[in-house]
């Protein structure tokens, strides 16, 4: 009924130990099939066994090497992006040097998602057929001049690779924070004290060195996956396998399947998530463009607005923390407990309570206003759980993939779409514009809502099913490269 594959490898513990492991492979199957990580599987049994503080060095190990240049993607890529969507240049001239009159403003800040959205796709073929690590140094590079799609998938199908779903929140939470402004406050405080005019030029040129000058880093010591890793042992790379095995998401396979493409489209909860992100992102895409010009209509300067942008970030970081760290936290002491999206939903109605507080205010509340402006960027941290909801719920490489790039799409239309509420005739209140946050905040928190169910549902009608859903771990299907839908044993987080 099967044939067997026997894959040797050589597992260090101190000493090389020869382990060889038999892999079943049932009739049908091809190697192009299984997925990359297939051959270091149940190698660590018996006498070769780790013990859990074996694992928690190299969790360190791996949290210091990964964890810090995943930060650096997000963080440079979304420094970058300030500036090109002109929120900090605005300060300084951009518009007027530029011709940027009335709403023409407003596009530009959308122009840059729809280059970003004719890329989704693209870059998810790219992502699915090339060596990750490779190719987000090269797009880091070209992000540098005009290109970021890739970037953030990309990190997400990095962090996949190489922790469990409950290690990932965390994880997540300390790569996605909004501490760009911490770059992006001082130096645009600094341009200020340049002479002469066009000062806005400066600031693109120094963001887009330092991101091209980062590409580097991330060329020499970002690794493409567990398997080709050179900075841990064999033994360490099956320990990292086997710590992945129980959650049935997979590493990596490169063979592109259209039937997991086509599984991706057909999702129920795929779209759900899509506009869940496309309500989520409209605050993103209205503050970003638009907040230093809000803080600047208070009454201050160009130069010390550059600086008071600066706690948006830290309210964004803080908001990441929190609802990450209570996801970890709560599934390390409720593990029979779902509490994801309860976590998404409380960093929503933080902001929805600022993003009152900003549309109601009287304009010459300068203090409550600028401190309602900064909690209204409290919507990242259910933005990033999110994500982290949909890469923990899917399974199958190209499944991921397709995922990821539609998730981006939603990212790109909502940033789109976003700009066009805020109204130059209404500046420097922007009714319309809060308003529009009102209601993408209300929306997000009912399709959040209906995700949770689905999935629920989803679980009790497996558990019917599978009677040994228990074990989670399952040979028949662990590292096949199995979507979640076709995987039975496969179960949701919500």
């Amino acid at each position: 009924m099967s044939d067997t594959k026997d894959i040797q490898r050589s597992v260090s513990s101190g000493t090389d130990i020869e382990v060889a492991t038999s892999y079943p492979i049932g009739e049908g199957d091809a190697s192009s099939d299984v997925d990359i990580a297939a051959g270091y599987a149940y190698q660590l049994t018996g006498d070769n066994a780790y013990l859990p503080r074996e694992w928690t060095r190299l969790r360190w190990k791996l949290d210091l090497r990964l964890v810090p240049l995943l930060w650096f993607n997000v963080t440079l890529g979304a420094m970058d992006k300030v500036t090109t969507a002109t929120a900090t240049a605005a300060l300084y001239g951009f518009r007027a040097d530029t011709g940027l009159t009335g709403d023409r403003y407003s596009w530009v800040g959308s122009a840059f998602y729809f280059g970003y959205l004719f890329w989704c796709f693209p870059a998810g073929s790219l992502l699915q057929n090339l060596p990750v690590a490779k190719l987000m140094f090269a797009i880091q590079v070209f992000w540098g001049c005009m290109l970021e799609a890739p970037i953030v998938p990309g990190n997400f199908l990095i962090l996949g690779m190489w922790y469990s779903r409950r290690d990932q929140p965390i994880r997540t939470g300390l790569m996605y924070t909004g501490l760009s402004v911490c770059f992006t406050g001082p130096i645009g405080w600094g341009i200020g004290f340049l002479a002469g005019e066009h000062q806005w030029r400066a600031m693109f040129w120094i963001t887009g060195g330092m991101t091209i000058a980062w590409a580097c880093i991330v060329g020499l010591f970002l690794p493409d996956n567990p398997v080709k890793a050179k900075f841990i042992t064999e033994r360490q790379k099956a320990i990292v396998i086997d710590k992945l095995r129980a959650d049935q998401t997979g590493v990596e396979n490169k063979n592109f399947k259209k039937e997991q493409m086509i599984e991706a489209f057909l999702d129920t909860k795929t779209w759900l998530m899509f506009l869940f992100h496309v309500w989520i992102s409209i605050p993103n895409g209205g503050l970003t463009n638009f907040a230093p010009l809000v803080i600047k209509g208070l009454g201050y300067t160009s130069q010390r607005s550059t600086l008071l942008t600066m706690p948006t970030g830290i309210t964004q970081t803080v908001s990441s923390y929190m609802c990450n760290a209570g996801v970890f936290l709560c599934a390390k002491h409720f593990p029979a407990k779902q509490c994801r999206t309860a976590w998404v939903m409380f960093g929503i109605i933080v902001g929805l309570i600022a993003a009152v507080f900003l549309y109601t205010l009287p304009l010459d509340n300068y203090h409550g206003r600028l401190a309602a402006l900064y909690m209204s960027y409290f919507y990242l941290g259910p933005y990033i759980v999110a994500l982290g909801i949909n890469t923990a719920n899917t399974a199958g490489h190209t499944k991921k993939v397709t995922t990821n790039a539609l998730i981006s799409i939603a990212y790109c239309v909502s940033n789109i779409i976003a700009p066009q509420f805020f109204k130059a005739n209404q500046a420097p209140l922007y009714p319309l514009g809060m308003a529009a946050i009102l209601a993408s905040y209300a929306l997000a928190m009912i399709t959040m809502a209906a995700y949770a169910v689905y999935c629920w549902w989803e679980n009790k009608r497996r558990d019917a099913i599978d009677m040994h859903a228990g074990a989670r771990i399952h040979q028949d299907t662990d590292f096949r490269d199995l979507t979640d839908k076709q995987n039975v044993h496969f179960r949701y987080v919500w």
